[in-house]
C-alpha cells in the first residue's frame, strides 16, 4: 500500500482527474481510498477565522500500485500536522523519506 498527497490547482482540476479514477461507480484497483481534504488553511486569526486560505485543492490517497497519470499533483509537505488514514502514519513517511531522505524527519527511521 503506497500513501500519497496531492494538490490540484482547484476542485474543479480535482473533479476532472477524479472522472479517471472510477470505473461503473467504483474506484479502479488502483486505488484503495481517496480523502478530500480540500482547501488548507494555513493560518487563523485570534477568533479562528482563516486568514490564509490555500487556493489550492488537497486530497490523499491509498494506493495499491502507483499511478504515473497523479505524479504531477504529488506533493510532500512535513509528516506533522497533515492528515493520515487511521493506521497509516507509516506509510505517508515512507512516501516523504522517498523523495525527502535527508529531512530530519527521515533520519534514524527505518523506511524499508
Amino acid at each position: 500500500m503506497i500513501f500519497k498527497k496531492y494538490e490540484f490547482d482547484d476542485r474543479d482540476d480535482w473533479e476532472l482527474v477524479r472522472d479517471t479514477l472510477y470505473k461503473d461507480g467504483e474506484l479502479i484497483e488502483q486505488i484503495a481510498a481517496i480523502h478530500e481534504i480540500g482547501q488548507i488553511c494555513f493560518d487563523y486569526n485570534e477568533e479562528g477565522e482563516c486568514t490564509d486560505l490555500s487556493t489550492h485543492y488537497a486530497v490523499d490517497m491509498l494506493l495499491n500500485e502507483d499511478m504515473m497519470s497523479l505524479n504531477q499533483y504529488e506533493v510532500y509537505p512535513n509528516p506533522d500536522g497533515v492528515h493520515i488514514f487511521a493506521g497509516c502514519a507509516e506509510l505517508y513517511l515512507k512516501t516523504f523519506c522517498e523523495v525527502n531522505p535527508e529531512s530530519d524527519y527521515c533520519k534514524n527511521e527505518d523506511i524499508s
